[in-house]
């Protein structure tokens, strides 16, 4: 795991594989290579190449092998207190957006129901992020990149920032900041339409009642259920007088019959 702030170590790219993302450094420090992936890159908008000079920070994974992580090209700065700007402005935004969303449903401009789920969304989001960052420091499957803005689109954005900011994950991926900042403007869109149309379909009355509704059905239907009966032999024959007698249990003993037959319903 990550073990806090490093002195950066100066180094040379000496073996980079594009198609998946990760490669070697050869430290100039005279240490074995090092190796690196490119979540670790400092600059997401641009692809390492054999011989580019860098500079980086010493970590090591669970398994207790060195890589490299907060990797630097040479030229560039290590922009943290860009960083810390924009970690309190993103937070900030989001806390902002939910905050209003509050103020709103107390002066009945929208449903109380929103809140909550505007609130569980981002908590749910947030948790997720967390879950791939930890999948990422262990070299585990991640979370698909479409389920995060699935997430984002549909309410959870704000949780997505503040966990893009407070975690220090998908923050630095221009491709997908630009898809996640298309959700956000997408959902604020959806919420302000809402707002102005006096639309009321999502309310929390009504949802209640809906689901009452189909709780009620529900019980119905199991109650009027009609109960199957078993498969099993039906036993038929003609009894002394004539007529045709059925059994589920079998032929009689104690008296004469005829025409004998067993057939399974």
């Amino acid at each position: 795991m990550y073990s806090g702030k490093q002195m950066r170590v100066k180094g040379k790219v000496i073996k980079w594989q594009d198609d998946k993302g990760f490669g070697f450094i050869e430290p100039m420090n005279g240490m074995p290579d090092i190796f690196f992936h490119e979540d670790f890159l400092l600059n997401q908008s641009r692809r390492p190449r054999v011989g580019d000079e860098v500079s980086f920070e010493l970590a090591t994974n669970p398994e207790g092998r060195q890589r490299a992580e907060r990797i630097v090209f040479r030229g560039e700065r290590d922009p943290r207190q860009r960083d810390n700007f924009f970690d309190v402005f993103y937070s900030g935004l989001s806390c902002a957006f939910l905050i209003g969303v509050g103020i709103l449903a107390f002066y009945k401009k929208l449903d109380p129901i929103f809140l909550v789920f505007y609130l569980l969304l981002s908590l749910v989001t947030f948790l997720m992020y967390w879950r791939d960052k930890n999948k990422a420091r262990n070299d585990e499957w991640r979370i698909p990149e479409s389920k995060l803005h699935f997430l984002s689109l549909i309410g959870g954005w704000p949780g997505a920032l503040i966990a893009q900011r407070v975690l220090h994950h998908k923050s630095r991926k221009t491709s997908f900041l630009i898809r996640n900042y298309f959700t956000v403007i997408l959902n604020i869109s959806a919420l302000s339409y809402y707002c102005f149309s006096g639309a009321n379909f999502l309310r929390y009355d009504s949802v209640l009642q809906k689901f009452n509704q189909l709780t009620r059905e529900f019980s119905q239907n199991i109650q009027e259920k009609p109960v199957q009966r078993q498969k099993g032999p039906v036993y038929s024959w003609i009894n002394k007088d004539g007529k045709i007698i059925y059994s589920n249990v079998g032929f009689p003993t104690n008296e004469p019959y005829s025409d004998g037959k067993i057939e399974w319903k």
